[in-house]
């Protein structure tokens, strides 16, 4: 097909496909550029930095759609993509990055993502396959997305995301890119000792960099968009700096006391859930959060609470237990926070970008990120709370092993096996229970 005709279908497509999500979260009555207007009733310059990050994923949740801030129609390029697929690239090429698990996340915040979760299962998904990738499932099956130009996805850390996008593939009629990325290059990078380790870690990067080309041409041959290296430059430029601000708020968070409380809604920033990097916009987010902490740093205040580094996600959907633990917990660190990754150098942004790829901690060996947290953790922290979905094959599953090794580092853990985005199983009275007696035993 070619893309004139992708574009038609899709106009056509996406003018039903937000009238269905509309209807899908109880919004049936309300005509989609009216809804628009009602999600930017706020002056941007006014919110507070999570609002900002929430306004700026709004934006472009309703560009995938076709809608414009304003409610009129603007026809945009869309990419479907697996959550570590860059991004950079795409904006350098014009596309609107949409990013399922993220929306997974968004239908939980609603109160919509079990339906889904739902209608996926009634469709023979397995009851315990990741829920994230489950609850957009059953937004393909029910035609509330906006079909894409195109899919990009990848194999690492998120291992069904490349299975469910070949689905989605078939059911849009739409070419999808899959990015092979090799395993415990970080692993290697940690521990690398002679010249061999070097070159290993060389050719990794330059086997994702040749996919990245491939991958900007498969984009051009199929959507007829070219690659802006210009833009590229910038684009790096913006990630450089919204990294440095991220990174900076997160030392306030790790070492320094202010009167601001680090609560739950600094879990709200979650690095690796952004599909903003390299806009202005993710720059002001991060800068904005750093601004926040760093103005009342000269207040000082006692912290009783016990300090808490928090492992993975949140649970998204409506609960009792996040709200609970703000009122007992001061956060001391996120780990989907860590900034792992050096600075993208404009120069060679494209090998910069595969070399960022490969050196992903979370693609690695239990031993090897757990090494990172025990190494970044201060010794004021109190311990941490691992909440693992017990789907997520990845984390959950390597738990135990986890658990073992703070354990001998004398670090306390508790384990939440919970869910971020399916809410059927949730038991607060149980979880509050395990989080009680945690929190009793390291305030002794």
């Amino acid at each position: 097909m070619s893309h004139k005709n992708i574009v038609k279908e899709n106009t056509e497509a996406r003018i039903i496909q937000l009238k269905n999500f509309l209807k899908a979260n109880g919004l049936g009555d309300i005509k989609p550029e009216d809804a628009v207007k009602m999600a930017f009733m706020s002056d941007y310059e006014t919110l507070s930095p999570s609002a900002k990050r929430g306004y700026v994923n709004a934006k472009q949740f309703f560009n995938a759609y076709n809608m414009n801030i304003s409610g009129e129609f603007e026809y945009h390029h869309v990419a479907w993509r697996s959550l570590f697929v860059p991004t950079e690239i795409m904006y350098a090429m014009n596309l609107i990055p949409y990013t399922t698990e993220m929306v997974a996340s968004q239908l939980a915040m609603s109160g919509s993502s079990s339906e889904r979760i739902e209608t996926a299962e009634a469709s023979n998904f397995s009851g315990d396959l990741c829920s994230f990738m489950k609850t957009v499932a059953g937004g393909v099956i029910e035609n509330i997305f906006p079909t894409p130009d195109i899919l990009l996805t990848s194999t690492h850390i998120c291992d069904p995301s490349a299975k469910y996008a070949e689905i989605a593939s078939h059911i849009y009629n739409r070419p999808e890119f899959v990015l092979d990325i090799p395993y415990g290059i970080y692993d290697l990078y940690m521990n690398r000792k002679t010249r061999d380790d070097e070159e290993r870690i060389d050719e990794a990067v330059e086997y994702v960099t040749q996919q990245f080309y491939e991958m900007i041409e498969f984009v051009r041959e199929k959507t007829g968009l070219e690659l802006d290296e210009e833009k590229l430059k910038q684009i790096c430029i913006w990630t450089n700096e919204a990294r440095k601000w991220l990174d900076e708020g997160n030392n306030i968070i790790l070492y320094e006391r202010t009167s601001s409380k680090k609560g739950i809604k600094e879990l709200d920033y979650a690095a690796n859930l952004m599909q903003t990097w390299g806009t202005e916009e993710i720059v002001d987010v991060y800068k904005s959060r750093y601004e926040d902490y760093k103005k009342n740093q000269h207040e000082k205040r006692e912290i009783t609470q016990p300090r808490i580094a928090w492992f993975h996600l949140r649970p998204y959907f409506k609960n009792q237990l996040m709200s609970y633990l703000d009122e007992k917990i001061e956060i001391s660190g996120s780990q989907v926070n860590f900034v792992f990754f050096d600075e993208l150098d404009p120069d060679d942004p494209v090998r910069s970008i595969a070399r960022r790829t490969v050196l992903h901690p979370g693609y690695s060996s239990v031993m090897a990120r757990t090494s990172i947290a025990i190494e970044k953790i201060p010794e004021d922290t109190s311990g941490i709370i691992a909440y693992y979905p017990k789907s997520c094959r990845h984390f959950h599953g390597g738990a135990i092993m986890e658990n073992e090794m703070f354990k001998t580092a004398g670090i306390p853990i508790l384990t939440i096996d919970g869910d971020c985005v399916d809410d059927r199983g949730d038991d607060f009275p149980i979880v509050k229970t395990r989080v009680d007696r945690f929190l009793k035993a390291i305030s002794k």
